[in-house]
């Protein structure tokens, strides 16, 4: 008897902690979706050169990398109790439902995979673009000093003689 409910108190905490793994699991997706829009919207905005706006979306975007972080914490504390119990050969007839539940875990980290992976190719994109609108302003800036330096040579004042024009005529 007591087996049995040791048995079932197991079952119990799996499942309760599967269940606490997919609500992290969703809240981390959440926080994922919107940083991969965050990374389109700086895609546009490095477009038009709104260095204020970029900025903006960066620290959005760490906000949503700090709570996956905590997530992510909470996440692997309830995984390390369960892990033994889920990996296990029979967990698929011991408990059906927390089987269940594995697979819509495992569902949700692959689905999570895929938008790490899209913001990954994004962010790429993003750094490239980034370092072509560098050039662009180094460039500029280069060809703004050299037009400077040849108006300060154009504009320079000739030192004056010193003496006077006298018209001799009467």
């Amino acid at each position: 008897m007591n087996m049995m409910d040791d048995s079932n108190e197991t079952r119990k905490k799996v499942i309760e902690g599967l269940k606490r793994l997919l609500e992290l699991i969703e809240a981390k997706k959440q926080h994922m979706q919107r940083i991969l829009e965050l990374t389109q919207k700086q895609s546009e905005v490095l477009s038009a050169e709104q260095v204020d706006q970029l900025l903006e979306y960066i620290e959005d975007k760490q906000e949503h990398i700090d709570a996956i972080k905590a997530l992510d914490e909470e996440f692997s504390s309830i995984f390390e109790e369960i892990k033994e119990e889920v990996r296990s050969d029979g967990f698929k007839n011991d408990n059906p439902e927390g089987y269940d539940l594995y697979a819509g875990l495992r569902a949700s980290v692959s689905e999570i995979k895929d938008t790490v992976e899209a913001i990954y190719n994004l962010e790429t994109e993003n750094q490239n673009r980034l370092h072509e609108v560098m050039r662009n302003v180094k460039a500029r800036i280069s060809s703004i000093n050299r037009g400077k330096r040849g108006y300060n040579a154009y504009k320079q004042r000739v030192p004056q003689a010193d003496g006077v024009f006298i018209d001799q005529r009467k």
